[in-house]
């Protein structure tokens, strides 16, 4: 997951002659282009966008450029956000930005880049935002990002970039970046991370990480408050202090991995933890006090693991709202489950549990309360019309032996 700037599209035209781009406008300020072939190799030659002194958003994505030449952006002086997104431009000419003074967005992503040439940015000044997301990058030349003061957004995911292999020196000047997308690229070493003390969004999905990284413990991270490690391949987290220095840390996500284990301690360090994704991992049970006084912590997300219960005193001393366990191993819950929850302070808005080999009865004792206390809950499935239950006897059978039971049955189902 990445940050977009919203940008308000009024209307986008774009026609194909003999190879050339030609463009019609909707005013003087903004150009749309849309493609109609993929046939052309374009040439971004200076008459097609150039010379429109009041034109501040130019989008060309998709329009199969290969070429920009030098003065293709001549004379733009009110340009601020840029879009060359999903085109054949494999190589950039020194200075092709370089009269782009007001430009503060510039997306580049999917495009063929292999190399950035070092000064191609330093005449953006106000540049703020530069997407560079699936390109052939492998490595940054040293200075590259150096005269961009105001760099805070960069993205460099899905690329071909081993981060061992990154001079931390590239980062030198730029300590101050806020949001830093990685996902991926090939993460499972990344000293550069320790010169920076600035980031507050850190994106390493798919970064080949094994383990939580150990740049979580480093004292410049503190100021980090969304985390995403999400589709690597992390099986256990046993230290119980890799986050304890995050205590910004807002948003943590951990799913998609192979976690079986995590220290019950693990998370009592984030006292600013808002909302913790574990969905998609291979987690059996929760220790009853691993969630316990994370004060602010009002999301939890346990879907897509192999639970086969929900401890009652789980969230004592949370603010949680909204809470999911679908597509687990659950069979029942403890008696007056969520009527207990509220006793204990809690005020759950959402809660989601579809799709567990539920027996019948422990289903409808947890219906019953979901419509009593007026939680939000799956009602697409829950709509007579669904087969939601395991097995109709009348009495619920709150009993871990039974479980592999109606587990093994609700398979057979499937």
């Amino acid at each position: 997951m990445k940050l977009q700037t919203l940008t308000v599209i009024l209307s986008f035209s774009f026609i194909v002659v003999d190879a050339t781009i030609t463009c019609r406008y909707e005013d003087d300020t903004q150009m749309f282009h849309k493609c109609r072939t993929d046939d052309f190799d374009n040439v971004l030659r200076r008459g097609i966008v150039s010379d429109k002194r009041k034109t501040f958003h130019i989008i060309l994505n998709r329009c199969q450029i290969s070429s920009i030449e030098p003065e293709a952006f001549y004379r733009l002086p009110a340009l601020v956000i840029l879009d060359l997104s999903e085109n054949k431009v494999e190589n950039l000419q020194l200075g092709v930005f370089d009269r782009l003074v007001t430009l503060s967005h510039l997306n580049l992503s999917y495009n063929l880049l292999a190399d950035l040439p070092v000064g191609i940015f330093d005449k953006l000044q106000n540049l703020s935002e530069l997407d560079l997301e699936g390109n052939r990058l492998k490595n940054l030349q040293q200075g590259i990002f150096d005269h961009v003061p105001r760099l805070y957004l960069l993205d460099l995911s899905y690329n071909s970039i081993v981060g061992k292999n990154l001079n931390p020196e590239i980062f030198n000047n730029k300590r101050d970046i806020s949001i830093l997308t990685l996902s991926g690229n090939d993460m499972t070493e990344a000293p550069f991370l320790s010169i920076m003390h600035n980031i507050n969004y850190l994106f390493m999905n798919k970064c080949r990480l094994k383990e939580v990284p150990k740049i979580t413990t480093a004292s410049n991270m503190k100021k980090l408050r969304h985390l995403s490690l999400s589709s690597n391949e992390i099986l256990y987290i046993n230290d119980s202090t890799i986050f304890n220095n995050l205590i910004d840390m807002q948003t943590l996500n951990l799913s998609y991995n192979y976690i079986e284990y995590i220290n019950e301690d693990t998370f009592k360090g984030l006292t600013s933890l808002e909302v913790l994704d574990l969905r998609f991992n291979k987690l059996r049970s929760i220790p009853v006090n691993m969630f316990q006084n994370i004060q602010k912590l009002y999301e939890l997300r346990l879907s897509h693991n192999f639970l086969r219960s929900v401890p009652m005193n789980a969230f004592a001393g949370t603010e949680l709202e909204r809470l999911s366990f679908d597509h687990n191993n659950i069979t029942y819950l403890h008696e007056n489950f969520l009527l207990k929850i509220e006793d204990a302070g809690l005020m759950l808005k959402f809660i989601h549990f579809k799709n567990n080999p539920w027996q019948c009865a422990c289903l409808r004792d947890l219906l019953r309360e979901v419509k009593e206390i007026e939680v939000k809950y799956d009602t697409d499935v829950y709509d007579g019309e669904h087969a939601v239950c395991v097995t109709k006897e009348f009495v619920c059978k709150r009993d871990p032996s039974v479980n592999d039971e109606f587990i093994t049955m609700y398979n057979d189902i499937l």
